[in-house]
């Protein structure tokens, strides 16, 4: 580890030089006119209908512009069906699918209709043909509307806002959120709400995991505090942000299945078979940043941050993180555009970055990087069981990289580390959507292992993939692969690896 910080401190030595260098030439392009930076969440114009949402961009990025431009008038889209033969779970099923993606304007939504039709009932035996566990909560017949977005915008604001599904959520720079997914149980479907607008002199962003039982809020208030007093465009690149992120149901123990002291511990489940859980603490992260933008122009955006982030839950706990976004559009036909990060961190007792991340909707119940065991309760430890349990480390870094080739290709990735065991993760995306003959993606990340040799191991990792070959004219195959999680009648929660393959028709209109 320390050969680690020493590779990172030689980093941000060259960081530093590199920053004071383009400083002298920064005021000569200020006014250049600048593109908004890359999306880091899901683009829905780049969704393959019938195909699993990837997530585009980075996990947090720098502030976008309040410039936007509004969608095209008209109305396009995508509608079609399949068959497939899939496993969910330990059972196989065929699943008719009537799914359709529709842009009117700037409005996006999704439509799906997936009926799963039992066709090998292993053990343990289910009642009935039709899955139940599809259909039996009032929220799961969201699935049916897949998401809606609207996407606004003029010379002097911006407006997106989203319902549904979140396909890979962060707020500000992603330290304290990055890449949210509120659907990784296959078996309870929520239906989220991201709402994000901006003006020229700032902006403000809220999001909540389920409307119907909302327990994760998200919001985000930032500033150009310069863009008060004058309009020159080298002081609207200074950006104030404040975030704050609150669980308010966070589980702390889970409950015992019988309490009984003279049998082996069992996580107990209800009818539902969601956790019982027999204690819960709000959690809740406080940051401010900080933010200027060096040089964004037509080819090169630098932008330096600083986050200081307070993360209460009993004890409290501070981190910060001083990072630098480095992106390159090479002006070719099919670019590429490059996306760098380098985050150093400063970690406290009580705080893990980015604590809100990828598979939270599964770790908030049980976080297992080491098999760690509630010593009070005999069962597996939760996030917040384990953030207050543990001293997560004192300092490390993040590194992203992608590549994106004119919306054709886009692929990267992001490491990071910092000390202390288990605190390593590793996100991976691989998008190609336009191809007429093919279409394919995948997203891997894994979080809460000790050294690279173990980032790919599949246990505790989310997974998606999918291809989709054209056969003749509409016809297509079709496969998926993707590892979601689900809570076990033994009371652990694991992830379960389910595949499909089908046949499909697509007309675009």
């Amino acid at each position: 580890m320390r050969k680690s910080t020493l590779r990172c401190e030689r980093w941000l030595g060259l960081g530093a030089l590199l920053t004071v260098v383009v400083l002298a030439d920064a005021p000569a392009r200020a006014d250049d006119a600048a593109p908004a930076p890359p999306s880091p969440t899901t683009d829905p114009t780049l969704s393959i209908p019938g195909m699993p949402a990837l997530p585009s961009g980075s996990l947090g990025g720098p502030t976008p512009p309040p410039t936007a431009q509004p969608r095209p008038s008209g109305i396009s889209g995508s509608f079609g069906g399949s068959i497939t033969f899939e496993k969910v779970q330990e059972d196989y099923f065929i699943t008719p699918t009537i799914f359709n993606q529709t842009t009117i304007g700037p409005v996006t939504f999704g439509v799906q209709v997936p009926i799963r039709l039992r066709v090998w009932d292993r053990d343990p035996q289910d009642d009935g043909v039709l899955r139940k566990e599809d259909w039996d909560e009032p929220s799961d017949y969201l699935r049916l509307l897949r998401f809606v977005e609207v996407n606004l915008g003029g010379k002097t604001w911006r407006f997106r806002g989203r319902f549904g599904a979140l396909d890979g959520e962060s707020i500000g720079h992603g330290t304290i959120m990055a890449g949210y997914y509120n659907w990784l149980d296959v078996n309870h479907y929520q239906g989220g709400l991201v709402l994000d607008a901006a003006i020229r002199w700032g902006g403000l962003y809220f999001m909540v995991d389920n409307i119907f039982r909302p327990e994760i809020f998200g919001f985000r208030l930032h500033v150009r505090p310069l863009s008060f007093i004058t309009k020159n465009s080298w002081a609207n690149k200074l950006i104030v942000g404040f975030s704050t992120v609150v669980d308010t149901r966070a589980p702390l123990a889970l409950a015992d299945i019988d309490n009984d002291p003279n049998t082996p511990a069992q996580a107990a489940l209800d009818d539902d078979q969601n956790f019982v859980v027999s204690s819960r603490k709000a959690v809740k992260i406080i940051g401010f940043d900080i933010e200027y933008a060096l040089i964004q122009n037509k080819l090169i955006d630098l932008v330096p941050y600083i986050d200081i982030n307070v993360l209460a839950a009993g004890d409290t706990g501070v981190g910060m993180h001083l990072g630098t976004f480095f992106n390159i559009r090479i002006p070719t036909p099919v670019g590429p555009t490059l996306l760098t990060r380098l985050e150093y961190r400063v970690v406290g007792d009580g705080y893990a970055p980015r604590y809100i991340d990828s598979v939270y909707e599964a770790q908030r119940y049980q976080f297992d990087p080491n098999n760690n065991i509630d010593a009070t309760t005999g069962l597996p430890l939760t996030k917040l069981g384990w953030l207050r349990s543990t001293d997560p480390g004192t300092h490390g870094w993040l590194g992203e990289l992608y590549f994106d080739f004119a919306g054709w290709v886009k692929v990267g990735g992001t490491y990071e580390d910092y000390q202390g065991p288990n605190n390593a993760a590793l996100t991976l995306g691989l998008h190609l959507p336009k191809f007429s003959f093919a279409q394919l993606g995948g997203y891997f990340t894994r979080r809460g292992f000790d050294g690279f040799g173990d980032a790919f191991d599949l246990d505790g990792a989310l997974l998606i993939g999918y291809l989709r070959v054209k056969v003749w004219g509409p016809l297509a195959l079709t496969g998926v692969y993707r590892r979601t999680w689900r809570a076990r009648e033994d009371g652990t929660y694991t992830a379960q690896s389910d595949f499909s393959v089908g046949v499909g028709v697509s007309f675009g209109y």
